[in-house]
């Protein structure tokens, strides 16, 4: 049966005979690249080698198939356009092709332009054939000239690029996604462990805490109360005596007590809150600080102070100090017999830095962030996470010796 279309007849290599009336002469377009192929489907005479001859000719890159083994839909994916007569979609094999159009990926509705000779009726059977299966279909009813025929391929090629930003859009938008899963799965995990270490290092606090009321009311009982119960019982024996030179030593061992009691409560008063560091500043504090851990532990200590890096914010100052007072109980229990350098440097108005080095055996760094580590840091822990929520930065170098 010979075909219906101006396409029927053996073309040459350079371009396909066509009817005077229907050739239009129009430049040459560069050549297409390999996503932009436009497969050709006629399966009647010489109908595909004209229709790719002289889309070659004009730039296009085309592919002609031979039945269903010669497309797949890998390769409708990767097609430009799908340039068919409908005799293609008339065939045994045109539901087959239509199946492969229905299974395109979700992005993909590959451009078809179909050449028809029909009436109205066969015009409207075909579009309802391919309107199930792609949802961009041109017809042309032959004879067509080639000017039509490169703008309808041209139209479908620019709809077919479209389609591709939209796949490399849906593609950039599953990156993104897969992106941001894991990052709140990391987010997440980390959240999850900072919760663990905050428990860990709540309990400690407590902890700490408790022991700290304890050692205050032990020192009130088993020292400050002994003094006083001392007093009050020489106080009583005081009144019974009535040979004055039996009162005057009563009354001596009565002002004893009363100033021991006196420098008991001073000191405690002192350690929970020292008057110097609010009235002369961070600087004298750590003077202080090391004045009382040299006559109380034995150990030298020596402080480097900018007497100007004293923060503004009460809260810096006072946390700053039990800060350095922490680390240096610290060195003083785990650097046995080695000195300690306190620095405190000012490096900006709103930045100091403060070094407390020892010559101790050290320690893993690493330690602290392990959830089985002992009580001995978790000291260390509290003033790094206290340092970091001040918006400063604590480091540590230390290691095992």
């Amino acid at each position: 049966m010979p075909s219906r279309s101006n396409f029927n007849s053996r073309a040459s290599r350079d371009r396909p005979s066509m009817d005077d009336t229907t050739r239009d002469e129009h430049p040459r377009t560069p050549r297409m690249p390999k996503n932009e192929r436009v497969l050709v489907i006629a399966p009647i005479g010489q109908d595909a080698a004209a229709m790719a001859t002289l889309l070659d000719g004009q730039g296009f890159e085309t592919q002609i198939c031979h039945g269903l083994d010669g497309y797949s839909r890998q390769m409708i994916d990767s097609a430009g356009a799908l340039l068919l007569t409908e005799e293609a979609l008339e065939s045994p094999q045109g539901s087959l092709l239509l199946d492969l159009l229905k299974g395109q990926s979700p992005w993909s509705e590959l451009p078809l332009i179909i050449l028809t000779s029909g009436g109205e009726s066969r015009r409207a059977g075909l579009l309802n054939l391919a309107a199930a299966a792609a949802g961009s279909v041109t017809l042309l009813e032959r004879p067509i000239s080639t000017l039509t025929l490169m703008r309808s391929v041209q139209v479908a090629l620019r709809s077919r690029r479209r389609q591709y930003q939209v796949r490399d859009l849906v593609s950039q938008l599953a990156n993104l996604n897969q992106t941001l899963e894991q990052r709140v799965a990391k987010r997440t995990a980390e959240a999850v462990e900072q919760a663990q270490k905050l428990r860990l290092l709540s309990a400690e606090l407590s902890l700490a805490e408790e022991a700290e009321r304890r050692r205050i009311a032990e020192m009130l009982h088993e020292d400050l109360q002994q003094l006083l119960v001392a007093a009050r019982m020489q106080l009583a024996a005081l009144g019974r005596t009535q040979d004055a030179a039996q009162r005057e030593p009563i009354a001596r061992e009565i002002a004893d007590a009363l100033e021991r009691a006196f420098q008991l409560t001073r000191t405690l008063s002192v350690e929970l809150a020292p008057p110097v560091l609010y009235e002369h500043g961070l600087a004298a504090a750590l003077e202080w600080l090391a004045a009382e851990t040299r006559k109380n532990c034995k150990v030298e200590v020596t402080v480097e102070a900018d007497s100007s890096a004293n923060p503004k914010v009460a809260d810096v100052r006072i946390f700053l100090f039990r800060a350095v007072r922490e680390l240096l109980l610290n060195s003083v229990k785990h650097a046995v017999g080695s000195a300690v350098c306190i620095t405190m440097q000012h490096l900006r108005p709103d930045k100091v830095r403060i070094i407390v080095a020892d010559g101790g055996p050290g320690f893993d760094p690493t330690s602290l962030d392990d959830t089985q580590t002992g009580a001995q840091t978790f000291g260390l822990l509290n003033i790094r996470d206290r340092v970091r929520s001040f918006g400063g930065k604590f480091d540590i170098n230390s290691g095992p010796k």
